[in-house]
């Protein structure tokens, strides 16, 4: 079965999802006359060319790997280097780069499904891919399963883009984290291996702060708890007071990757053709800390033969 569009509908949710990446193009709330989830009015641009990574589901590994290095039981593999000297998001050929089958759809969900093959971006074994969309009421809720043939690490994540004013610039737009510590950073992204706390920072989000508030550039994990559960608990709120709506995200995931949007250049057009700039837009990706295999001490992201791997977001809207 292949479709270009899947559309979903709840009672207060239509949700727009493409095959190419199993991308979420776009979620409208009922009665507000702009999307809350960005997305591209080109749909070509789904695929290799999304390299903002609009809406894509990530896989078979969310984030960065310092300088592609994956160790795995005393043996080093190495990754595709597709933002040097890193391996970034699954790399060149990762999910959110490829066309998913669809399985099933409903008026209200739908399951598409992608196998990896061994050795693809250097990864050890197949890999096989379901992703899950739901929508019900106010909800949509996405749900990543994975199976391997050989060890290898699956860390995936939906790479949502939020504005809750659909105004060009969403820094008047409030954060609110459920993490007393974050990931410093270096030059290329990569976690220095500390988990610092967020408390006299400008990441200190754990009580709603302003955009423009926080810190210089804003592209940090953000630390949940040091283990991945069954039942998703609340994670993160972002709010606009301008629109009076809110999303609230509830996660599996012990990690909340947070992006400001600061590297958004206008090169990409939303739905409507107006150019999304920067900081049009920030992503919040719930998945597990960035470089895990390179950091014995970060939670694993490491799945074995036999073991399945499940991640559950929920992302509750509300107006007023």
């Amino acid at each position: 079965m292949s479709a270009s569009v899947i559309r979903l509908q709840s009672s207060q949710l239509l949700v727009e999802i493409l095959p190419v990446g199993a991308s979420v193009r776009s979620v409208r709330f009922d009665g507000l006359g702009f999307p809350l989830v960005v997305g591209l009015e080109d749909r070509d641009l789904y695929g290799p060319r999304n390299k903002p990574f609009f809406g894509a589901t990530i896989g078979r590994n969310a984030n960065r790997i310092a300088g592609g290095r994956l160790p795995i039981e005393g043996v080093d593999y190495q990754l595709s280097l597709n933002e040097p000297p890193n391996h970034l998001h699954g790399g060149t050929n990762g999910a959110w780069s490829r066309e998913w089958e669809v399985e099933n759809v409903s008026s209200t969900d739908a399951t598409l499904t992608l196998h990896l093959a061994d050795g693809e971006d250097g990864y050890p074994g197949a890999a096989d891919l379901t992703a899950i969309f739901a929508a019900e009421d106010d909800m949509l809720t996405i749900v990543y399963e994975a199976t391997v043939t050989r060890t290898s690490a699956v860390n995936m994540t939906s790479h949502l883009y939020f504005n809750l004013s659909g105004e060009p610039d969403t820094r008047d737009h409030c954060l609110e984290i459920a993490a007393d510590r974050y990931l410093p950073v270096g030059e290329t992204l990569i976690p220095t291996g500390e988990a610092v706390a967020v408390e006299g920072t400008p990441f200190d989000f754990r009580n709603g702060r302003v955009m423009r508030n926080g810190p210089d550039l804003l592209d940090h994990n953000f630390c949940l708890a040091r283990e991945r559960v069954w039942t998703p608990r609340p994670a993160a709120r972002l709010f606009c007071e301008t629109s009076g709506v809110a999303v609230e995200i509830a996660t599996t995931e012990c990690g909340l990757q947070t992006y400001d949007g600061s590297y958004l250049d206008g090169s990409f057009r939303g739905l409507g053709g107006r150019p999304i700039g920067k900081y049009g837009a920030i992503a919040i990706e719930p998945q597990n800390w960035p470089d895990a295999p390179n950091h014995p001490d970060f939670p694993s992201s490491l799945l074995h033969p036999g073991e399945r791997y499940r991640h559950e977001s929920v992302y509750r809207f509300t107006r007023g």
